[in-house]
């Protein structure tokens, strides 16, 4: 049996939901019925406030239409309370006003009311989630931590999915465990995936959930390993370094806002296309070789440890997953591999890498264009790089218009003393 809860938070999404279907079918009655008497919408575009009349107004006109709004469920959110409830979700939407077409990727946020038993939508405000195209004055990409959030806790699922993929397929006996929004992995002795991420953004952990972590990785005589992002709760780094937690390195996390469709940049005579999974040996190998002699790579492919192997295990943890994408780049034998995985809007590109005999041609340039293209066409606002501090992963990157979002401090614990366990 549904609970109040739960029946409230269905109508509130059936409402939101049928305030979309109104939009896009020009349904002037149906949207009528929908918005309240003092409904008032802050326009997308512009900022202004228009009142309930004035959008029935431009819809029943046809001044105002909608060819396209595509929302994405995963990423909507209700709060109840009492007779309000609050919808917060993310939209693509191509809408023509006064004969122009423009495509708008936004965050919104609906207020709803609960008036004679049923839910009607009060209030409607809209966000654009992609900056403004710029040129060569542009202004760099602001990370706040909003943003910082929603990345770490990206990483997070990718490191848990990358943990369970390289267990099943080692028949490893790890884990995989869920910590203040972050995620707490260990996948095999010696594995980058060996780590804590996505701390700091849904609160402090408490002492006891600490000690449960330092005793799982010490039963397996590993350090504990914990990437705190710099714009993480102070709080943490102040109890980690009181645990006996100490500094071991940086990593940068560069971000670029995709405004508009990202253009395809082709070199002449190079090709690139998705790499299907009857090629994956084939393609594996050239990220293995590229990043055995490393030049430009970035992401989760570009940490850890040398071995052949271990990049090996390392670039499988996409198979068979719908929204990890491999690509392949080819020109005559010049040969190019990377990856990109998609969630929550942000796209991680990771595992980038030329073959050594065949760099310095456009192959990197061409496999990163094309990976922006395809995000931005799944209605991706930012993508991300990950890479060593004062790299060339890191110039190249910044010359292709990533800027700096913010630092991961890398900090570790050595394994407990069997008799301090």
């Amino acid at each position: 049996m549904e609970s109040a809860h739960d029946i409230d938070t269905r109508e509130v999404l059936a409402c939101d939901e049928a305030f979309f279907t109104a939009l896009l079918a020009a349904d002037h009655y149906l949207l009528g019925t929908i918005l309240a008497g003092d409904f008032v919408i802050i326009d997308v575009l512009s900022g202004q406030v228009a009142r309930r009349e004035e959008l029935l107004g431009a819809i029943s006109s046809g001044q105002l239409r909608f060819a396209e709004v595509k929302r994405y469920a995963e990423e909507r959110s209700v709060r109840l309370r009492d007779s309000a409830a609050v919808v917060v979700g993310r939209t693509r939407m191509v809408m023509r006003y006064q004969g122009n077409e423009v495509t708008v990727h936004s965050r919104y946020t609906h207020v709803h009311a609960r008036e004679s038993g049923r839910w009607h939508l009060m209030s409607a405000q809209g966000t654009p989630a992609r900056a403004a195209g710029m040129s060569a004055g542009r202004v760099p990409l602001f990370c706040d931590t909003a943003l910082a959030g929603r990345i770490e806790r990206v990483e997070a699922q990718l490191i848990a999915q990358s943990s369970n993929a390289a267990r099943r397929r080692a028949g490893t006996a790890g884990f995989v465990i869920p910590i203040t929004g972050g995620v707490v992995s260990f996948a095999d002795e010696g594995s980058p995936f060996n780590k804590v991420a996505g701390l700091g953004f849904c609160g402090v952990p408490d002492a006891s959930s600490l000690d449960e972590i330092e005793r799982a990785f010490a039963a397996r005589d590993a350090p504990v390993q914990i990437e705190l992002a710099q714009l993480a709760d102070p709080a943490i780094g102040t109890l980690l370094t009181g645990r006996g937690y100490r500094l071991e390195s940086f990593e940068n996390v560069l971000g670029s806002a995709l405004a508009g469709e990202p253009g395809r940049v082709m070199p002449s005579g190079i090709e690139v296309r998705p790499s299907g999974e009857e090629e994956f040996d084939t393609w594996l190998d050239v990220v293995v070789e590229g990043v055995g002699q490393p030049r430009h790579t970035g992401g989760a492919l570009a940490r850890g440890v040398p071995a052949r192997d271990d990049h090996r295990g390392r670039a499988r943890y996409g198979r068979g997953r719908g929204r990890a994408l491999r690509c392949a780049a080819r020109r005559d034998h010049r040969r190019g591999r990377a990856t990109m995985r998609i969630a929550e809007g942000v796209a991680q590109l990771t595992g980038a890498a030329t073959a050594p005999a065949h760099r310095r041609r456009g192959v990197q340039t061409a496999l990163l264009s094309a990976r922006l293209a395809d995000a931005a066409a799944a209605g991706c606002d930012v993508a991300v790089i990950t890479t060593q501090p004062g790299s060339k992963s890191q110039q190249n990157a910044q010359r292709q218009g990533f800027d700096q979002l913010y630092a991961r401090a890398v900090l570790v614990k050595p394994a407990l003393n069997p008799a301090d366990r």
